[in-house]
């Protein structure tokens, strides 16, 4: 494998306001590190290479942690608990075909290690409590969540009924059990969508069925926090009917329209995606970023640019829940085809946007001491 890796010591992070500052560190801005994306697309719209590089928004400092190369995929970069370490998916290209697996990158001694092996394309990984890495292992028969043991050892913790497919796990804050979700199409290509969600055992694998219900096309899972609610929303980029579903209750309702949900890490409010049309000659189509309190409630428009085709969404929260990670999207042709992602960290009180470097980030991307 090929990786640039870092020229010195990550230098040490700029003092940040402790938690009983909350309010001056709230008007400070953000502090701590952002693992992110650089995606590389051809003329066609199609990802050629994506690498990883590591931003520390306090000072602005940048640094490569991969290097882009033609056929290489690395993303959904997540961070060790303590923050030294960072696991990510890798795609490579081999003679034979596209190979994907688990490495990390250790920001200390900048190592790169493989950390699965097998059969199967190993993918989405989440780092939890325990210093234990859960992942999506995808068979050619069945998907099944697995877990990186601190010791090395990997093994599979629970398959999905096939021909279900798995997303992302979420880690309990405790470690204990593990949230994941699992779908699939019914009756044909054109069919509905039946979606699973579930607690699983992270000891035992033993599972428990948390929803099961269909719905007229795909569907994302955004579990919160504590595992006992949920938002289903438009699996695919555009606004849409979202539905927040207690576990315990089984008791449901819709929440708004938009698509792509995120918890704040204290449960209490969620940002999304909306959408908006100005009606002026041509009309003006863009998705601005929403935040709405936890039971759906106080919903409020974030982002107030007004660029044609342009995109917020929301990818990790800070810790004191009123700065988000968002990614920015733009088009840089007519045809709506070759994208461009920037990275912004919002204040959601004031509005005010802090610009971070070109690239997209996902949940976990975010480190703060």
């Amino acid at each position: 494998m090929h990786v640039s890796l870092l020229r010195a010591a990550l230098p040490p992070l700029l003092a940040c306001l402790t938690s009983t500052l909350a309010t001056a560190a709230s008007a400070a801005g953000p502090c701590g590190r952002i693992v992110y994306t650089l995606p590389q697309h051809g003329g066609d719209g199609l990802l050629r290479a994506s690498s990883l590089s590591l931003n520390l928004p306090a000072s602005g400092v940048a640094r490569m942690l991969t290097a882009p190369l033609d056929g290489v995929i690395d993303d959904s970069a997540t961070w060790s608990p303590d923050g030294t370490r960072v696991a990510f998916e890798h795609r490579a290209n081999t003679p034979l075909n596209q190979r994907f697996d688990i490495l990390t990158f250790d920001t200390r001694t900048r190592q790169v290690r493989k950390v699965t092996m097998g059969a199967g394309n190993l993918v989405s990984p989440a780092w939890g409590p325990g210093d234990r890495i859960a992942y999506v292992s995808q068979y050619r028969l069945r998907n099944c969540l697995s877990v990186v043991e601190p010791s090395g050892g990997q093994h599979d913790l629970f398959c999905a009924p096939s021909p279900a497919k798995f997303a992302k796990p979420v880690w309990s804050a405790d470690g204990r059990s593990l949230y994941i979700q699992a779908g699939y199409t019914l009756g044909g290509v054109d069919g509905f969508w039946r979606s699973l969600a579930y607690r699983i055992d992270a000891t035992t694998g033993a599972p428990f069925v948390l929803d099961d219900r269909v719905f007229g096309g795909a569907q994302h899972l955004e579990f919160a926090p504590d595992g006992s609610r949920g938002i289903y929303s438009n699996a695919y980029p555009y606004s849409a009917e979202m539905v927040m579903v207690d576990f315990a209750t089984n008791i449901d309702g819709v929440v708004g329209n938009g698509y792509a949900p995120r918890w704040s890490k204290d449960g209490r409010r969620i940002a999304y995606t909306g959408e908006f049309y100005e009606l002026t000659n041509p009309v003006r189509y863009y998705e601005p970023l929403y935040v709405m309190d936890a039971d759906g409630s106080h919903a409020r428009r974030v982002t107030r640019t007004r660029v044609d085709n342009e995109a917020y969404t929301a990818a990790d929260w800070s810790k004191d829940g009123v700065h988000l990670l968002v990614n920015r999207r733009i088009y840089l042709d007519p045809s709506l085809i070759v994208p461009q992602y920037g990275l912004r960290i919002v204040n959601i009180d004031t509005g005010t946007q802090t610009r971070l470097p070109a690239g997209f980030a996902e949940a976990g991307a975010w480190f703060e001491d």
